[in-house]
């Protein structure tokens, strides 16, 4: 299955498996949509539909983060498996996809 990153109303839904192949593109898609919420303060990323936790995932939903805060947004994510907490609790950065400190 590709990936795809998909506008529904105020959120952003990424779909599918993120690989080499795709990452750049998505990763431009998100960026893109970013940067026309300029009048929101808090941006939903919808993550249910994605079907594999990855480290490219992972360094994906990383760069968008930091394209968020330089923007002064915050990236609220919902929909984010189990496998993908555990593995960003394992690389140390679960705290941003949680919205726990």
């Amino acid at each position: 299955m590709t990936a795809s990153v998909r506008v529904a109303g105020e959120r952003l839904e990424l779909a599918g498996q993120v690989t080499a192949d795709n990452v750049v593109c998505l990763r431009q898609q998100g960026e893109d949509w970013l940067s026309q919420q300029s009048g929101q303060s808090v941006v939903t990323i919808d993550l249910s539909s994605v079907s594999t936790a990855s480290s490219l995932l992972l360094s994906l939903l990383l760069c968008w983060h930091r394209a968020a805060a330089a923007r002064s947004q915050i990236l609220s994510y919902e929909g984010a498996s189990p496998d993908l907490l555990e593995l960003s609790r394992l690389n140390g950065v679960s705290s941003w996809l949680t919205g726990s400190l």
